[in-house]
C-alpha cells in the first residue's frame, strides 16, 4: 500500500513538471514575440512621439524681437530728416491666463498615458494571440497523432474482412464501409497537415521570423487544475490595461474639458519699445520708450469653448460607462471560462481513466468476438469509432484547460493563480 501511494505521488510530481514545462514552452513563444513583433514598435514610436508634445505643452509662447525703420517721410528716408523718425527697437511677450499652461500639459500628460495603456493592452493581447496559437497547435498535432493510430487500427480491421469475406463468411458492403473509414480518416490527415502549416505560420509571423522555423509542441499536455475560487478572480480589475485605458480616457477628456474652460480667458500681451533717434533741427534727438499691454475681448467665448467644454464632459461621462460595461463583461467571461474548465478538466479525468480504459476493453472484446463469429460487424463498427470519439474528446478537454487559462488572462491581464 505505501510503495503504491509512492508511485502515485511520483506521477502526481512529474504530471506537475511537464504542465509547468509545456507552460514555459507556451511563455517563452510570447517573450519572443513581445521583443521581435513590429506593430509593437509602432506603437512605442506613437509614445514616444507623445512625450516629445508633452515638452512643447508646457513651454510658453516665444518673445517676439522687432526692428523698425518707423516715421520716415516718404521724401527722405535718412534718420535725422524728421524729428519723429529713427529706428524702433520692440519686444513683446504673450503671458497664458493663469493655468492654461498645466491644463494643456494635463492633457499632453492625459494623452500619454493613453499610449502607454495601449502599449501594454497590445503586449497582453499579442501574447495571448501567440498562446492562443500555439494551444491549437499542439492539438492539431495530437489529434493527428491520434488519427494516425487509427489509421493502422482501421487498415488491420480492413485485412481481418478481407480474409472473412474471401471465405465468404463477410459480405462485400462490411468491406466498403471500412475502406469509406479509412479514406475520411487520411482526409483528415491533411486536413491537420493544413492546419499545422496554417499555425506555425501564425506564430513564426508574430514572432517576425523569416524563414518561419520549426516550432516544438508536446506530445500530451496533462489537464490543469481550475481556480477553486473563481470570485476571487475579478474582485480586482485594475491590471486589464483596456480598464485603466478606459479611466484614463475620461481623465484626458476631464483635462480637455478644463483647458477648453480657459481657452477663451484672456491672454496678456506686453511689449517694451525703443526708438533711437537723430537730432533733427531744434529737436536733440531724445530716445524714446514705450511700454503696452493688450488683452482679447471674449465676446464670442460661449460659443467658441463653451460648446467644447461640454463636448468633452459627455466624452468623459461615455468612457467611464464603457469602463462600467466593460467591468461587467469581464465578469461574466471569466465566469463562463471557469465553467468549461472545470468541465474539460472534469471530463479529461472521466475519459482518460474510466471511458478509454472501458472503450479500449470493448474494441478488444469486439474484435475477438468478430474473429469467431460471435459478434456482427456493425458492433466492431461502432467500437472503433467510440474509441477513437473518446481519444479525440481527451485531447481536446486537456488542451480546452490550457487554453481557458489563457481566456482569463486575456480578460484579466494576468494570468490566474
Amino acid at each position: 500500500m505505501v510503495r503504491m501511494m509512492g508511485l502515485v505521488a511520483a506521477m502526481v510530481v512529474l504530471t506537475s513538471n511537464q504542465a509547468k514545462a509545456d507552460i514555459d514552452r507556451a511563455e517563452q513563444l510570447a517573450d519572443q514575440a513581445v521583443r521581435a513583433n513590429p506593430s509593437l514598435a509602432g506603437i512605442k514610436a506613437k509614445r514616444d512621439a507623445l512625450k516629445h508634445r508633452l515638452r512643447r505643452a508646457s513651454s510658453w509662447h516665444d518673445p517676439q524681437l522687432a526692428i523698425e525703420y518707423s516715421n520716415m517721410p516718404i521724401d527722405s528716408w535718412r534718420p535725422g530728416d524728421h524729428p519723429m523718425s529713427g529706428l524702433q527697437l520692440k519686444l513683446q511677450q504673450t503671458f497664458l491666463f493663469p493655468g492654461k499652461t498645466a491644463a494643456r500639459r494635463q492633457q499632453a500628460e492625459g494623452q500619454l498615458a493613453e499610449a502607454q495603456i495601449s502599449l501594454a493592452e497590445a503586449t497582453l493581447q499579442l501574447r495571448v494571440a501567440v498562446k492562443r496559437a500555439y494551444y491549437q497547435l499542439t492539438l492539431v498535432r495530437q489529434l493527428r497523432k491520434v488519427t494516425e493510430q487509427h489509421v493502422k487500427l482501421v487498415e488491420q480491421f480492413v485485412s481481418i474482412v478481407q480474409a472473412k469475406y474471401t471465405v465468404g463468411a463477410k459480405g462485400q458492403q462490411d468491406l466498403l464501409r471500412l475502406t469509406l473509414l479509412l479514406e475520411k480518416l487520411k482526409d483528415d490527415l491533411e486536413d491537420f497537415d493544413r492546419d499545422d502549416l496554417a499555425l506555425r505560420a501564425k506564430i513564426n509571423a508574430a514572432l517576425d521570423r523569416e524563414p518561419p522555423l520549426a516550432i516544438e509542441t508536446p506530445a500530451q499536455l496533462a489537464a490543469l487544475a481550475a481556480p477553486r475560487e473563481p470570485r476571487a478572480l475579478t474582485r480586482s480589475l485594475g491590471d486589464r490595461p483596456a480598464v485603466r485605458l478606459h479611466r484614463q480616457r475620461a481623465l484626458t477628456h476631464a483635462a480637455m474639458s478644463r483647458r477648453a474652460a480657459r481657452a477663451g480667458y484672456p491672454d496678456l500681451t506686453a511689449w517694451l519699445g525703443y526708438r533711437i533717434r537723430s537730432r533733427a533741427g531744434t529737436d536733440r534727438g531724445t530716445d524714446f520708450i514705450s511700454l503696452g499691454i493688450a488683452l482679447p475681448l471674449p465676446i464670442f467665448y460661449a460659443r467658441r469653448f463653451g460648446s467644447e467644454v461640454q463636448a468633452q464632459r459627455l466624452l468623459a461621462s461615455k468612457a467611464q460607462h464603457q469602463r462600467r460595461a466593460l467591468i461587467a463583461q469581464i465578469r461574466a467571461n471569466v465566469a463562463a471560462e471557469v465553467a468549461a474548465w472545470r468541465r474539460a478538466q472534469r471530463a479529461a479525468k472521466r475519459y482518460r481513466t474510466v471511458l478509454m480504459p472501458l472503450a479500449h476493453r470493448a474494441l478488444d472484446a469486439t474484435l475477438a468476438g468478430f474473429q469467431v463469429g460471435r459478434v456482427d460487424f456493425a458492433s466492431l463498427f461502432q467500437a472503433e469509432l467510440e474509441l477513437l470519439a473518446f481519444e479525440r474528446t481527451i485531447r481536446r478537454a486537456e488542451i480546452r484547460t490550457h487554453r481557458a487559462r489563457v481566456e482569463i488572462e486575456a480578460q484579466l491581464g494576468r494570468l490566474p493563480q
